[in-house]
């Protein structure tokens, strides 16, 4: 199944008072289009309010990028307009901004080593020069009896002068030669800032508060030290909301450390997945959590229905991307086990969980690479079809812990926009125009938030 409930409250008694929260995890690239997808459904499960009307949100990495428009006002239908560009209030996120390569490691790296090995030859010579005896009578003794007879013995022998000259001063390793990620993220904060300001909104987290009565949290992890910090009301407020993203989605390996105000800070990921403890911390008593990035399973698929299963094939043969993919997931997916268990089993916890993720036979996304920026259309819809999939299958049960809270759930229109975006027919403009709709109440609502908070200004 794609839903874990943790149900801790006592549903008879109403609760349309107590704080609500949307907490989205990170996945990548091609997870945020999948989750902007899943919004769109869960938007629509909603009657008489929307994802926008919770009272926290808190993103994770790429789900950073989605929790900071949300808290402002804006819809998930705006958000999948600026997959292509026709979205009024977020301008297209472009591969620019997504893959600009860390041109400045690249180049001065090798720069740096090479002036280090540069200068680490004169003394090497130096040393081989003072050792000449030894290389004369044991090094070149030693390569011929290697040559007369290869044994291990005889190669220790060998190479053993040479790596200790080799160990002796400051020699550059050749791993210096590699930068600390392949790309630079900072086109992602310059994009978030830009279009925040687009709109009129706040880029600082108290004010947010303020103007919109929201509580955005954003985490990312300190490198040095290995510390996971949150930004956010009543936390660190240092960064700014973009700069916050930018520090939260620094990927290990695909983006380089956001270096910010003198401090390095990689994928808010790395050391928790969702960040339940902080929407619990700041009182939330309903909490929805959306994971996009779950292993795969293809042993849950129906019988017959599975190609996996009818080829034999493994995932294993699809190489190292694959492998990693799932290892990935699995291990993103078992803390966030975990950190559900810790709050089903503490009994000064009253408040209800609903995780909502992929099911874990969803081949169709597990495919999708998820650093491509292409994949996000098909993301979104794919997105689309497995939150509303999900929910289904306990609808019951989540209608009736989001009415407890003063939350209206009816199925009706999502099913009938997922028969038509289900269709294996269905064009890629009509999957588009239905996740694109009902975008004229947020319009609304960011403007009058926009003019609230101008109306605050004009009275200090």
């Amino acid at each position: 199944m794609g839903i874990t409930i943790v149900q801790r409250s006592d549903l008879a008694r109403a609760r349309t008072r107590a704080s609500r929260a949307l907490i989205l995890a990170g996945g990548a690239i091609t997870g945020g289009s999948f989750m902007a997808g899943g919004l769109k459904a869960l938007n629509d499960y909603l009657v008489g309010s929307g994802v926008n009307d919770f009272d926290i949100f808190v993103g994770i990495s790429s789900g950073s990028i989605l929790a900071a428009p949300l808290a402002g006002g804006i819809s998930p239908e705006s958000m999948l307009k600026s997959l292509d560009g026709t979205s009024r209030h977020f301008s297209q996120l472009t591969a620019w901004h997504c893959y600009r390569p860390n041109i400045s490691e690249i180049v001065s790296r090798p720069i740096s080593f090479f002036l280090g090995a540069a200068m680490w030859l004169p003394g090497g010579i130096v040393r081989l020069a003072q050792r000449h005896g030894e290389w004369r009578k044991g090094m070149l003794g030693s390569i011929w009896q290697f040559v007369l007879e290869p044994s291990k013995q005889n190669y220790d022998d060998l190479m053993g002068p040479l790596l200790k000259v080799l160990a002796e001063g400051d020699l550059p390793s050749l791993f210096a030669l590699l930068p600390s990620g392949l790309f630079d993220n900072s086109p992602i904060e310059a994009y978030i800032r830009e279009n925040i300001e687009k709109n009129g909104l706040t880029n600082d987290f108290d004010e947010t508060l303020k103007y919109t009565g929201k509580r955005l949290y954003i985490s990312a992890v300190r490198l040095d030290g290995a510390r996971r910090v949150v930004f956010g009301p009543g936390e660190e407020t240092g960064l700014t909301i973009s700069e916050a993203i930018q520090a939260s989605t620094a990927l290990p390996g695909f983006y380089k450390p956001a270096r910010i105000g003198g401090v390095d800070y990689v994928d808010g990921g790395v050391q928790e997945t969702a960040n339940i403890d902080t929407a619990v911390d700041r009182g939330a008593k309903l909490i929805v959590c959306y994971n996009p990035f779950r292993p795969y399973d293809p042993e849950q698929f129906v019988e017959g229905m599975s190609r996996r299963r009818r080829s034999g094939k493994r995932l294993a043969t699809d190489g190292i991307a694959t492998v990693l993919n799932q290892i990935l997931r699995a291990f993103f997916h078992a803390r966030l086990a975990v950190a559900l268990k810790r709050f089903r089993d503490d009994p000064s916890f009253d408040g209800d969980i609903i995780l909502i993720e992929p099911r874990a036979n969803d081949e169709a996304f597990f495919s999708l690479n998820p650093l491509l920026l292409r994949n996000r259309i098909a993301a979104a819809r794919l997105g689309f079809i497995s939150a509303r999939s999900s929910i289904e299958e306990r609808f019951d049960e989540i209608s009736g812990i989001m009415a407890a809270y003063g939350v209206e759930m009816n199925r009706e229109g999502v099913n009938k926009k997922y028969e038509k975006i289900a269709q294996p027919g269905a064009s890629e403009r009509e999957i588009q125009r239905l996740l694109e709709g009902r975008e004229k109440r947020a319009k609304a609502r960011v403007e009058a938030r926009a003019k609230a908070k101008k109306k605050k200004r004009a009275s200090r």
